[in-house]
């Protein structure tokens, strides 16, 4: 399933939709990094991107780094 990333600047509350081959990164920096077919990489930094929705998302198009990654 994909999933919705949600920033400070919607102006919906639908949020930014990706599909099911797209994955996304979240860094201990909180920096967000979504790579995607139709839009291709985006970075969103701390504070602009506020949650990212998902629902059975295959757990290898997603990954949280920690800090010291």
């Amino acid at each position: 399933m994909a999933f919705t990333v949600h920033t400070s600047e919607d102006s919906t509350p639908a949020g930014l939709k990706f599909g099911d081959s797209d994955s996304f990164t979240i860094y201990g920096s909180g920096v967000l990094k979504v790579e995607s077919k139709t839009h291709g990489t985006r970075v969103y930094s701390p504070g602009f991107w506020q949650l990212v929705e998902y629902r059975q998302h295959d757990s290898l198009g997603r990954r949280i780094h920690g800090v010291d990654d």
